[in-house]
């Protein structure tokens, strides 16, 4: 009988093992699959106050290129403001190489959007990082209009501002109409 047992009792215990094995090697792939499914899902999150602090450096930046070349400074109008935009490519007072620049150009264009539109400036963290990103309030859509200008100038497209300014417009209206669907 004693020996009858004993085979009994190795057997529940190598049953016990692989169920172990097993239930660990699932819960394992379960959760790799999870992560993998989240790590293409874009974060959107609030700015902070270095990012903000970043934005108006970016704004000062440009504010004083324009009023030491141009005499003149942006003034959150969008006529004005585009065509300043424009001048500083124009008239090459912005490197098409110089992408800080640039970009403070696409802080302008932004902050432009943002008067006309139910916009705010957002951090969107995907899995290329972070970016500064407007977003259409209550969706999940955004615009990058600090990258709009730099991206097409440093391969030497010709940028023009208030083309790129309309088709933001075409965009957000576009985003809306979605958004109408579902509020």
């Amino acid at each position: 009988m004693k020996s009858s047992i004993k085979p009994l009792m190795m057997s529940h215990k190598l049953i016990t093992l692989c169920l172990l094995v097993v239930s660990t090697l699932t819960l394992s792939l379960n959760t790799q699959a999870f992560e993998d499914k989240t790590a293409d899902r874009a974060i959107i999150r609030q700015f902070s106050e270095s990012d903000e602090r970043y934005l108006q450096q970016g704004r000062d930046r440009i504010n004083e290129l324009t009023r030491r070349h141009l005499g003149s400074r942006f003034q959150q109008q969008q006529e004005h403001d585009v065509a300043l935009l424009q001048r500083l490519l124009d008239e090459q007072l912005v490197s098409t190489q110089d992408s800080r620049l640039l970009q403070d150009m696409g802080i302008i264009l932004g902050d432009l959007l943002i008067l006309e539109f139910d916009l705010r400036w957002v951090i969107y963290v995907d899995k290329y990082g972070p970016s500064r990103a407007l977003q259409l309030k209550l969706t999940e859509n955004v615009l990058f209009p600090i990258t709009m200008i730099s991206r097409r100038a440093e391969v030497g497209l010709e940028v023009d501002i208030a083309a790129l300014y309309q088709q933001a417009e075409k965009k957000i209206a576009a985003y809306k109409a979605a958004a109408r669907r579902f509020y």
